[in-house]
């Protein structure tokens, strides 16, 4: 291809709103749902008997508030860009904390042509890929000031981006680029929607190479000022990035696959409690529903670990024998004793190795606690479980891990953290303080693993942007028949990816595009989720 550049491909982050090309909103604002109310109070009595009061009594309930809910939506965000080696001077006139990165998304000094052009929080305090996403998928608790996740003042609205997130030039064949978002609730949960727009798709002229490809292509070549062909060359894509890795994992396990080996590892100490309510039965319902969508091919068993290790189910593909394992109350498993993670690791780890049919391999292990046990020798419990981790990962199998209801930045936390495997920069760790959050978090695991990362639109720019306008429903468990709201207190990250094939020729030439992605949030509760803000915003 000859020459021509492409100015200014742009994406305002919208926490906030969609903006057109001259900066007009065109959507919903970010909602702060209610308002204050202020203060009532509540008047006191006083009783007598008679006209001479031997005995009184007063009860006064003082300094009653009511107060009104907030919902916060902010964002976060990762660009990469696929761009050509040498280039980094150049792009860094756009982005100037721009730098290479590695296989693994790390930035190195080697001229990869690979490029993390920015991030929020910034490079300087997240400088890796694990750090970022341990920022982004970890918990920041305010009250303590620990834990590895985002502060609230780390993120960002669109209001707060001095310019558009994506602007590039020079962009050629070949090229590709990525963005992954992480949406952050605070205060509330709420419905989400993404929206999108074409706001400029323009020919920008012609020159002599450019002509003759449009020629060639039977185009028209007599409206300089009008529109050009980038939009329809430009292919994209945006996903549910489940795993936040920038990747969309496409493959399943349908009918026609080899399936996938899963081993459940789940914490039945003392501390996971028993009844309803507990963390015990909510992990129970939380992994069955995990086992309801295992594909026919699905090998799955089952390991607790407590006092000692116990395999209580090994591979099958009969998973009614692991879902009879995972019923309510005493028909399931139960808690109770202290809690040996090495071996709730090494017993899943080695019916995995021992009954290997040449398909991928997972341990999901649950934990709420830091290990205070070992079946392996010495005396360090905590090592020990890591140790068994590193060992499984050695032989190939994939370990995600999650915290249920362990404190931010506490040893428990980091040993699942540790434990968990890593893939293009992503650990495969995934945080919930409540057991209510367990289904949405399997089932982003479900979506890496099982089914394939859910794709909300795909095909030419313009398609996907056409298709996004109208406003699209996000859900937090496409594994649910029912529309889920999100949690105000799990990360969740979607992919938007591009890239101008290398079969496209010179009919782009000098051509630019402007566009808009959004997210708006509601409150779920008075709420259906049926009302779509993006549509109301049009009407």
């Amino acid at each position: 291809m000859d020459g021509g550049s492409i100015p200014s491909v742009g994406i305002p982050l919208l926490g906030t709103q969609i903006m057109t090309d001259d900066n007009t909103p065109i959507g919903l604002s970010r909602r702060h749902i209610l308002g204050g109310i202020g203060a009532i109070g509540v008047a006191s009595a006083g009783a007598g008997l008679g006209t001479t009061a031997f005995f009184s009594d007063t009860e006064s309930f003082e300094n009653n508030t009511i107060t009104a809910g907030e919902l916060d939506l902010k964002m976060d965000y990762r660009m990469t860009y696929r761009g050509g080696r040498g280039r980094l001077a150049e792009i860094q006139n756009n982005y100037p904390n721009a730098t290479f990165v590695d296989e693994d998304m790390e930035p190195t000094d080697e001229d990869t042509g690979v490029y993390l052009l920015d991030q929020v929080p910034s490079l300087d305090r997240y400088p890796t890929a694990d750090g970022w996403v341990r920022g982004a998928n970890s918990i920041f608790n305010p009250e303590t000031g620990e834990g590895e996740g985002f502060r609230r003042e780390d993120l960002v609205d669109a209001g707060d981006l001095d310019e558009a997130l994506i602007r590039l030039d020079d962009v050629k064949p070949g090229d590709y680029g990525e963005v992954t978002f992480s949406t952050h609730l605070y205060d509330n949960p709420g419905y989400m929607w993404i929206s999108g727009a074409l706001t400029a798709n323009d020919q920008n002229g012609y020159n002599d190479p450019e002509m003759a490809a449009l020629d060639e292509l039977g185009l028209p070549t007599d409206d300089p000022a009008g529109e050009g062909q980038l939009a329809d060359a430009i292919q994209a894509k945006v996903w549910y990035d489940d795993n936040c890795d920038n990747i969309h994992q496409a493959d399943g396990s349908g009918e026609d696959s080899g399936g996938v080996d899963v081993m459940l590892s789940i914490d039945t100490s003392g501390s996971m409690g028993s009844g309803s309510g507990s963390k015990m039965e909510d992990a129970k319902a939380a992994a069955l529903n995990f086992v309801d969508n295992l594909g026919p091919n699905d090998r799955i068993g089952l390991v607790t670990f407590d006092s000692s290790g116990s395999l209580v189910q090994g591979l099958t593909l009969d998973h009614s024998l692991v879902a009879d394992d995972l019923q309510p109350g005493s028909a399931g498993i139960t808690a109770g004793g202290r809690t040996m993670m090495d071996a709730g690791v090494d017993l899943a780890a080695n019916e995995l190795t021992a009954n290997d049919r040449g398909v991928d391999q997972v341990i999901i292990l649950l934990g709420d606690g830091q290990p205070n046990e070992s079946a392996r020798p010495g005396n360090d419990d905590v090592q020990n479980a890591i140790d068994a981790a590193a060992d499984a990962k050695n032989a190939g199998i994939t370990v995600f891990t999650i915290g249920l209801d362990v404190s931010s930045g506490s040893t428990a936390q980091n040993t699942l953290i540790t434990m968990a495997s890593t893939d293009n920069g992503t650990t495969l760790y995934y945080d919930t303080p409540t057991g209510a959050d367990l289904d949405a978090i399997y089932a982003q695991i479900s979506s890496v693993i099982l089914t394939g990362e859910a794709v909300i639109a795909e095909g030419s720019l313009r398609d996907v942007l056409t298709e996004l306008s109208a406003g699209i429903p996000l859900d937090a468990n496409l594994d649910d028949e029912n529309r889920v709201c999100f949690t105000n207190s799990v990360t969740r990250c979607f992919g938007f990816e591009w890239e101008l094939p290398f079969e496209v020729g010179n009919e782009v030439q000098s051509d630019s595009v402007a566009f808009a992605v959004g997210f708006a949030a509601e409150q779920c509760r008075h709420n259906d989720g049926e009302t779509n803000p993006f549509a109301v915003a049009d009407d």
